[in-house]
């Protein structure tokens, strides 16, 4: 029987926060580790519209443009054939206040889980995040060694500039991505009024991205392609797989791909695991004195009831689904189209508003303009023929607010095992209408119709199931990530997290599963 110090399983964000922090120490990651089957076989988008690849934009059976039929069910990067492999764990589907199924999603056996998909967002919560969300066992200080580790270990590209201490007050090591015009036209209007002492409602200013826009430590700069709705593994795109790769590289972790944890049984000395090489379908039993859960929110969440057999045990769940609003900048209609860029552009927060709130900025370039025609609010023929002119003075405002534990949004498993989430209370949008009337003075304009609410399950964003406590009761965790009714089982990914600030949590469950992997090195058992 195999015998390892420690043993993650997951190899998403969480996972490889966690086995850095403890490579070299005896450590084992565990994970069904998919890797794509298809690849986009372009540099960039704009080399696949030039010549014509129609397989390789729509899909071999034109299933990119299934948002015409459906919008909104399946976010657009599940659709591109180079991309499905992310996220094909365990279903689960999600319900409304009637009910209906309004999500059916899936949890990642991808290695380098979600992170293959992500928009490279990330930030820093400050103590301003964790006080306006509430619950949170520890101060902002506890992560901030984590921080910044894992932010010079990836590399970020921003600036300083308005939005430096809401993004925590960290100078980046890059300087930020190149903006596309109407971005540009945005930035400087913003400039302009803060000069001239105009009263603004909101700050404004560059994002902090895991992108290189340089090259830097043997890292390729980033091309700008346009492909991020496409293809994963970018140069010079961070993901956790990078983090995976090179800690296989190096040696200082086993890694076991291709397996799937089944149950675990917990002694006083050790817990035992019975996992499934997927390729063959064998059996294969393992020991270690630390196990630690990393599989994504809902997926441990899953796991953490079947162990138990609680199959009608009912558990929180905390999703962050965005409010998505067009923006046109009339006086950059009709001007040339970048055919290189970045999605995220800019970063907005209105400070003074009821609750926390983050507003990201992207330009939708890099995505098919059959994906676009359902926010431009015009009769879809004339949609058609006005898209090309309308793109270069087109901006999508996603627009983030505070969500806290809900009592009737809730995680379960079905009779069959199989997760299911309620999720009845969606608030609409608070800082809507104030982001309206902020954006006019820059010449921007939308109408609060345009906005579309994304459905829960949409965004990714999941925590909450496990939250962490001083004192846990049953279904929680420590402060140190073990189980309510554990010494030697911890979870260490968006589960623990008790409630969401308005930002993208990625950095932060890096950071606090690089703490609790501390945690362990330092119990002394």
């Amino acid at each position: 029987m195999d015998w390892f110090e420690r043993v993650i399983v997951g190899s998403g964000p969480a996972g490889v926060a966690a086995a850095r922090r403890m490579a070299g120490q005896g450590t084992c990651l565990i994970d069904v580790g998919d890797f794509p089957q298809q690849s986009f076989p372009h540099p960039s988008l704009q080399s696949a519209l030039v010549g014509g690849d129609v397989e390789a934009l729509l899909g071999r059976h034109w299933e990119m443009l299934a948002n015409l039929i459906e919008p909104g069910c399946l976010h657009p990067k599940q659709r591109a054939a180079a991309l499905r492999f992310v996220m094909q764990g365990v279903p689960f589907r999600v319900r409304d206040a009637a009910g209906e199924v309004i999500v059916h999603g899936a949890g990642s056996h991808a290695a380098g889980g979600m992170s293959n998909i992500w928009g490279a967002q990330l930030l820093r919560y400050t103590d301003d995040d964790l006080v306006d969300a509430g619950d949170w066992p520890y101060a902002i200080s506890a992560l901030e060694p984590y921080y910044a580790d894992l932010e010079t270990h990836i590399g970020i590209s921003g600036q300083v500039d308005d939005m430096h201490g809401f993004l925590g007050g960290v100078i980046p090591a890059m300087p930020p991505v190149p903006m596309v015009p109407a971005a540009e036209r945005l930035y400087a209007n913003y400039l302009s009024c803060r000069n001239e002492k105009t009263k603004l409602r909101f700050l404004l200013g560059r994002s902090r991205l895991a992108l290189a826009t340089q090259a830097t430590h043997g890292r390729f700069e980033h091309a700008l392609g346009e492909t991020e709705f496409f293809t994963s593994g970018q140069h010079g795109l961070y993901t956790a797989r990078r983090t995976l790769e090179e800690l296989k590289d190096a040696e200082s972790i086993t890694y076991m791909g291709r397996y799937q944890l089944l149950s675990w049984r917990e002694s006083a000395e050790h817990v035992e695991l019975d996992l499934r090489e997927l390729v063959s379908g064998e059996h294969r039993t393992l020991r270690t004195h630390h196990l630690l859960l990393g599989c994504g929110t809902v997926q441990t969440a899953r796991l953490i009831l079947l162990h138990g057999k609680e199959q009608g045990r009912v558990l929180p769940f905390i999703d962050h689904p965005p409010t998505l609003l067009p923006l046109f900048l009339p006086g950059m209609f009709c001007s040339e189209l970048p055919v290189r860029s970045f999605p995220v552009q800019l970063i907005a927060t209105l400070p003074n508003n009821q609750s926390g709130n983050m507003i990201s900025f992207y330009y939708p370039g890099g995505l098919l303009w059959s994906d676009l025609l359902p926010d431009i609010p015009l009769p879809m023929d004339a949609s058609v023929r006005m898209i090309g002119a309308l793109l270069g003075g087109m901006l999508v405002a996603q627009i983030w607010e505070t969500s806290r534990p809900v009592p009737s949004n809730r995680l379960q498993l079905d009779e069959d095992g199989e997760v299911v989430i309620d999720y009845p209370v969606r608030l609409r949008c608070a800082a809507l209408p104030y982001l309206l009337t902020a954006l006019r003075p820059l010449g921007a304009y939308s109408l609060e119709r345009f906005a579309v609410l994304s459905p829960p399950g949409w965004g990714f964003h999941h925590a909450g199931c496990l939250p962490m406590r001083h004192c846990p009761a049953a279904f929680e965790t420590h402060v140190d990530g073990r189980l309510w009714n554990s010494k030697r089982v911890r979870v260490i990914d968006g589960s623990v997290l008790p409630s969401l600030p308005a930002k993208n949590h990625t950095l932060t469950l890096m950071a606090n599963a690089a703490r609790i992997a501390d945690e362990v090195m330092r119990c002394g058992y």
